[in-house]
């Protein structure tokens, strides 16, 4: 069962935006919570065959997950909210887990907040195309891939 609750804007941070927000609530927890949580990127279903990546921590002795995006915040299990959401943790680069200071590594190496090593958010990496071509597609939109298989490829 989720929990959401509205967030309002603290010392610029968007919250509209699920990289930015989550990854600045994990750095600004106090350490000894924080030894707990991961940042989380994910691949996540939001309609039917419609993918978008989205961050989030994940505590894991507790199996809670809080979502700081949207202006709010949201609890829920991690069963519950990655049924919902469907995250494919074994899928091929759909999902990571980031302790704090690979976080600091990961900003000061990409220069933004996320998402760093989801493909399917990286239209610009040289193997995206196959990628989506080759596995995602095929994989998890099955509507999709039949009308490109119907097409003979003009998608």
């Amino acid at each position: 069962m989720s929990n959401s609750k509205k967030m309002d804007g603290v010392r610029g941070i968007d919250f509209s935006n699920c990289y930015h927000a989550n990854l600045w609530k994990f750095v600004e927890m106090e350490e000894e919570e924080r030894k707990d949580f991961v940042l989380v990127h994910a691949v996540r279903e939001m309609a039917a065959e419609w993918w978008g990546g989205h961050a989030f921590l994940l505590n894991k002795k507790t199996n809670m997950v809080l979502d700081f995006s949207n202006q709010k915040r949201l609890e829920g299990t991690k069963e519950d909210l990655y049924k919902q959401w469907n995250i494919q943790e074994a899928g091929k680069e759909m999902y990571f887990e980031y302790n704090h200071e690979q976080c600091l590594n990961k900003v000061a190496e990409h220069m933004n907040y996320g998402a760093w090593d989801l493909l399917f958010e990286n239209w610009q990496d040289k193997n995206w195309a196959k990628y989506m071509s080759e596995y995602f597609i095929p994989n998890f939109q099955p509507i999709l891939n039949k009308q490109r298989k119907e097409m003979k490829g003009v998608v």
